[in-house]
């Protein structure tokens, strides 16, 4: 890993933590339940990952190993298949961060139709991601973390799931 690499994946993290962060504290509520409270942590801390990670997908080293990944599964209309992958991650991040900063200022079913997006977005990503990782032609070295078993992306799609139980639960 090079050191401006390393450089850029720290400043993103770092940038990431700090807006949910921001926006965790000017949504706090003293009322709030424990389930409501992980709700909107998770909600922003998902937001944040998934505008990152759709983020990331236009910077070195991150484009070529994206571009290798979806050409090496063979995905149809690859040109379209990148686009949509960056694209529905960084939309679906937005939508959730618009969900828990607009927590109060939305309307019910607003927010209620931007977390069924968010979370089938979410959902038909994953899925594909998986996919992509458990293809035997494509190689550990341009996947996320040089993982081959899907753990990552199991885990934001359980979290992703969690999140969408709490919130209709919160209701």
């Amino acid at each position: 890993m090079s050191t401006s690499q390393l450089i850029l994946e720290l400043s993103l993290i770092g940038t990431m933590l700090l807006v949910t962060g921001v926006f965790l504290v000017r949504s706090y509520d003293k009322t709030d339940g424990v389930g409501t409270k992980v709700q909107k942590i998770l909600t922003g801390l998902l937001g944040a990952f998934m505008v990152m990670a759709g983020t990331v997908k236009f910077f070195d080293p991150f484009t070529t190993m994206f571009a290798k990944q979806i050409a090496l599964s063979e995905l149809p209309f690859p040109t379209l298949s990148r686009w949509a992958g960056q694209l529905g991650e960084i939309f679906a991040g937005l939508l959730l961060l618009v969900v828990m900063i607009g927590d109060k200022a939305l309307a019910a079913p607003i927010k209620d139709k931007a977390m069924q997006l968010s979370t089938l977005l979410t959902t038909a990503i994953m899925i594909v991601a998986v996919y992509v990782h458990l293809l035997p032609s494509v190689p550990a070295e341009v996947l996320p973390l040089q993982s081959k078993p899907p753990v990552m992306t199991l885990i934001i799609l359980g979290l992703a799931w969690l999140n969408a139980f709490l919130y209709i639960r919160k209701k």
